[in-house]
């Protein structure tokens, strides 16, 4: 499935652009760029932990530069996004369930085997999560880290594609998957999820689903 391209970045994934701006005392004008965001444009921020409805923006630098944008873009909109940690259990359901759940419906390839998960592995990193750069004169598309990104949206496009392409999703349940994982497998049950779904009659053969 063809995936829009993800804007051009240099290869360190990071470029700044600008000058020091001298008269007006700040430190740093530089406009930089990670992962597609401009750092100009971005402020940090935390709850504060006694929980009394406040937010902190840390440090007197951070609190000035959130002042100085603000003057120069009156009346802007903002978008205030939770940064949630993933979880443990997304990332072991995206290992142990999605990543062999896509090797299983592939021609050729064994979902129990770890070469073949890795290729699925890193073939949904490039497809789903993945950027260009540009080496010896040409753009070529490469994977970016999974790591914080299974909570933001990249799971989500996954299971949407392998819905879209006719796999069960329905099979890849949190619940059923935490009920294998925690009641199941370390009774002397099925040693994987897929192992599990097969053994129930859950999961048909791959030439029954129109894939």
């Amino acid at each position: 499935m063809e995936k829009e391209p993800a804007r051009n970045r240099e290869l360190c994934g990071a470029s700044k652009t600008g000058s020091d701006d001298h008269e007006t005392g700040r430190s740093n004008q530089k406009v930089y760029e990670i992962n597609g965001y401009n750092m100009s444009k971005v402020f940090l921020a935390q709850s504060d932990p006694t929980g009394n409805g406040k937010l902190s923006l840390g440090s007197d630098h951070n609190r000035a530069r959130f002042a100085d944008f603000l003057k120069a873009n009156p009346g802007i909109r903002l978008r205030i996004e939770a940064i949630t940690p993933e979880s443990w259990k997304q990332r072991k359901m995206f290992e142990g369930a999605y990543v062999p759940f896509v090797a299983y419906f592939q021609e050729n390839m064994d979902y129990n085997d770890s070469d073949d998960c890795q290729k699925v592995r890193d073939w949904l990193k490039i497809e789903f999560n993945g950027t260009f750069i540009t080496m010896g004169g040409k753009a070529i598309k490469v994977p970016k880290s999974t790591k914080g990104e299974l909570n933001r949206g990249f799971m989500e496009r996954v299971l949407d594609w392998m819905g879209e392409n006719g796999m069960p999703i329905e099979l890849l349940s949190p619940v059923e998957y935490k009920n294998w994982h925690n009641k199941i497998r370390p009774y002397g049950g099925p040693a994987s999820y897929l192992d599990y779904l097969v053994s129930v009659g859950k999961l048909r053969p791959k030439n029954e689903y129109k894939v």
